[in-house]
């Protein structure tokens, strides 16, 4: 009787072991991602939450331990429905740099200029300007004298709105465009001959009158001449001259002048005082 019974156990746990294993259905169940992936040919200026700007500050960086000291140059990536422009640095020793310290990003919208500006370390350029011709970004210069650093001006062919970024290790800014929503025109400033006039634009204007703009690294000075058909009312020269191949900014204040209609000149002149090449711009002043 005890080895039948012993038999049957054996059995019985021999018939358990070799049942299938059932799993436990029960309520616990994975909680759905919340992450968002954009589709793999989405553009890299176009990816991420950073917002747009169509006016004013666009941003104000900053990064610790900067080492940038020049900009080593200008990279422009024409992509679907974006444009993106990416500056790199250089460290004083020339290696790439790893990170560039204070800058900031503005747009003006209605000239159609997004204005990079650098802090004083920022003191030198292996690259001056170029033109371009995308469907956003015309062209850019690189300027002394506008801040405490170096400045990039991008000037755009039509209305954007922009945002920026920067990287480390290499450092870079970046800056994405896209179309503005409102396609609405702009002005661009006068540009000719190596001179880029930015105020006063053609047109009314009042005293005191601005003149600045921006000039090319060949010109060493600039003719800023006030005139009507009878003559010559102001005649100011102005130096450009700068240590490092890029463009010098300049930048005149006029309390009072001259009423009426008359001609703006800004630009080179010869050794006989005629007018060479530059910008000229009507004026109507009271």
């Amino acid at each position: 009787m005890r080895l039948r019974s012993l038999f049957f156990i054996i059995i019985m746990i021999t018939a358990a072991a070799c049942s299938p294993t059932t799993q436990e259905t029960g309520s616990t169940t994975s909680a759905p991602s919340t992450t968002t992936t954009a589709p793999a040919d989405t553009p890299s200026c176009l990816s991420g939450e950073l917002p747009f700007v169509e006016q004013g500050v666009v941003a104000a960086l900053d990064s610790q331990g900067r080492d940038a000291h020049a900009i080593a140059g200008i990279r422009w990536h024409a992509l679907d429905g974006c444009e993106r422009i990416e500056i790199e640095f250089l460290s004083a020793s020339g290696s790439p740099a790893s990170r560039i310290g204070p800058v900031g990003v503005s747009i003006l919208s209605d000239t159609g200029i997004v204005r990079v500006t650098m802090s004083e370390a920022i003191v030198d350029s292996a690259v001056a300007d170029t033109t371009l011709n995308g469907n956003l970004l015309d062209r850019w210069f690189v300027i002394e004298g506008i801040s405490d650093g170096l400045a990039v001006d991008l000037h755009l062919g039509a209305r954007a709105a922009a945002r920026a970024f920067t990287t480390t290790s290499p450092a870079r800014l970046v800056v994405d465009l896209v179309p503005a929503k409102e396609d609405l025109p702009i002005t661009q400033p006068a540009a000719e001959d190596g001179i880029v006039l930015m105020a006063p634009q053609a047109g009314v204007s009042l005293y005191p009158l601005q003149i600045a703009g921006y000039a090319a690294p060949s010109i060493d000075a600039v003719r800023i001449r006030l005139s009507d058909s009878t003559g010559v009312f102001i005649d100011r020269s102005v130096s450009t001259l700068s240590p490092i191949h890029v463009w010098h900014a300049f930048d005149i204040g006029l309390s009072d002048g001259p009423s009426g209609s008359l001609d703006l000149f800004v630009g080179t002149v010869n050794e006989e005082d005629e007018q060479v090449s530059g910008v000229e711009v009507p004026l109507d002043l009271p």
